[in-house]
């Protein structure tokens, strides 16, 4: 896992040091390539699904149902409403790469906001945006997204929003740090004797600062995020029937599980796959940018 998730000092160590050709020394880490590997084989296999030889992940073939291992027509067989799984799969990760940017991006804009205005104006204004924070981070996380996906109902969008709600505040906690830290180097202090405005500070001079442990944060929560829409999945929270959902797979594989254990096998190990390629990247990430 990330130094940046289990251990906060970490990220303020990393705090203003130089990274710009951290991307570019991405190939010198070999933990980082083998993630990068995964997540862009499940990427092209996204962009690439409408263009690919498979069935419609929605039509039914009656005639598999009865015998729903691998065939020459369904490679990985099919599920037990008679859909082929490597089409479901296919299909399930274009939707999990969409959902998951989306949501984690939509909780950075909130959590670097409220991060910057509490690290910077300190005061009230850290008090306030500490407190918040400590209410939503005293929940259990698998709770708080089943208690807000169970009220406002099952859909993309409310994925997104229980995915803001949830992350936002430890990514304002780790901006905070970082900004903290920042507040006291040169380049500050050479914005203030131009009078520079307090937004331009905190957007031009602090913020791209951070994007070292950013952009590895980012990646962890990426596999976080997979695995929340895998759970709610299973749960029957995740996306409704019939949009391929990895989670909902394995749910509807469980009956009969002892009988035709690939039904569950390979959405499980797509899903571990593309969780494993996150984090092997945000760790590859981490390395390279303490070796700076």
């Amino acid at each position: 896992m990330s130094a940046i998730a289990n251990d906060p000092a970490a990220a303020l160590e990393n705090a203003g040091r130089p990274s710009p050709g951290l991307l570019r020394r991405l190939p010198s880490s070999p933990i980082a390539l083998v993630g990068l590997a995964l997540v862009l084989f499940w990427v092209a296999l996204a962009l690439l699904a409408p263009l690919l030889p498979l069935p419609l992940p929605n039509a039914q073939d009656y005639l598999a149902m009865g015998h729903p291992g691998s065939s020459a027509k369904h490679w990985l067989g099919v599920d037990p409403l008679g859909r082929d799984l490597l089409a479901r799969i296919v299909w399930g990760g274009r939707t999990v790469l969409a959902v998951a940017p989306v949501a984690v991006l939509a909780a950075y804009v909130v959590g670097a906001a409220m991060g910057l205005l509490a690290g910077y104006y300190r005061g009230w204004v850290d008090v306030a945006v500490s407190r918040a924070s400590d209410v939503i981070l005293s929940f259990p996380v698998v709770v708080l997204y089943v208690i807000l996906i169970a009220n406002i109902g099952p859909s993309p969008l409310n994925i997104v929003v229980a995915v803001v709600l949830a992350s936002a505040p430890g990514i304002s906690r780790i901006v905070r740090g970082l900004v903290m830290v920042l507040m006291h180097q040169e380049f500050v202090a050479a914005a203030y004797l131009r009078r520079e405005t307090d937004l331009f500070v905190m957007l031009v001079e602090l913020l791209p600062n951070c994007r070292g442990p950013l952009i590895t944060d980012f990646c962890l929560r990426l596999g976080y995020t997979t695995i929340t829409i895998g759970t709610l999945g299973f749960l029957g929270l995740g996306l409704p029937p019939p949009n391929p959902d990895w989670g909902g797979m394995v749910k509807q594989a469980t009956s009969m599980i002892t009988v035709f254990p690939h039904m569950a096998l390979y959405p499980t190990i797509a899903l571990v796959s593309l969780i494993l390629g996150f984090n092997l990247l945000a760790d590859g990430l981490t390395e390279l940018s303490q070796a700076d």
